[in-house]
């Protein structure tokens, strides 16, 4: 084979090399790639076995939608609604699987993006009001929310992938109001997820990256969103999958 004929490797090559999407002979190059870089074939590997842990562990998991239940600092709770979210989001592959190719972006060319990354550098370090309203007001929050955006929303419950809501807040954003959500693991460490009215993007996921602040987001025929943390980026779209399927639960049925 010659190499100087070969097309070059591109990012959608290696997600659709985790997807066994590929045509025999591209396969073939992408795995000669990958011998040669190393790190690219730790960001698949990694991103493989999280895909596999996930569907191993909820693949007899009927998929329904989320149910909205009481906040708990609990974490990994066998519960059918919040392990189908997760199975729904990595099996089903329509519209919130792995063909949303990620794509990079640049927060100057993306206001919403600005705002989603400022508002999470600006509470994930808050330690005495990190929240408005706390996750013990949950259903409070919810209801909330839902009004002041005016368009009613489940909160994404994510004990599945070992996060708990702290609670979240009502922001500023141009005409409409924007809203975050705040959840930590049992480190402390902490993710927001961000959504306002508006489609200001594409539906599949994109990844921006500026400075320590990273993140996944997308649009939908309501909301823009986006979610932000510090974690390996194929966790983070994972976890970007789950909570898209459920804030729209029709999508769990594709």
């Amino acid at each position: 084979m010659n190499s100087q004929a070969v097309p070059p490797i591109a990012e959608e090559d290696l997600v659709r090399y985790i997807d066994n999407e590929l045509p025999a002979e591209r396969r073939r190059e992408v795995e000669a790639y990958l011998k040669e870089n190393p790190e690219a074939a730790a960001w698949v590997e990694a991103d493989r076995q999280i895909a596999v842990s996930l569907r191993t562990a909820y693949s007899r998991v009927k998929a329904e939608p989320p149910s909205l239940v009481e906040p708990s600092r609990g974490r990994w709770l066998p519960r059918t609604g919040i392990a189908a979210s997760i199975a729904a989001a990595l099996l089903v592959g329509v519209f919130a699987g792995w063909s949303l190719k990620p794509e990079a972006g640049q927060p100057g060319q993306q206001p919403f993006l600005t705002d989603a990354l400022t508002a999470h550098r600006t509470f994930t370090v808050e330690v005495a009001h990190p929240v408005e309203v706390a996750a013990s007001d949950q259903r409070h929050l919810a209801t909330w929310l839902g009004n002041r955006l005016n368009h009613p929303f489940r909160i994404p419950d994510l004990r599945v992938a070992g996060l708990t809501l702290m609670g979240g807040r009502l922001l500023p954003s141009g005409i409409d109001p924007a809203a975050q959500l705040m959840y930590d693991d049992e480190d402390g460490k902490r993710v927001t997820v961000y959504l306002r009215r508006g489609v200001d993007g594409e539906p599949k996921f994109q990844f921006v990256k500026s400075g320590t602040e990273q993140a996944f987001f997308w649009s939908d025929t309501a909301f823009t969103y986006a979610v932000t943390g510090d974690m390996p980026r194929p966790e983070l779209l994972n976890l970007a999958h789950l909570i898209q399927t459920q804030f729209d639960p029709s999508q769990q049925s594709n």
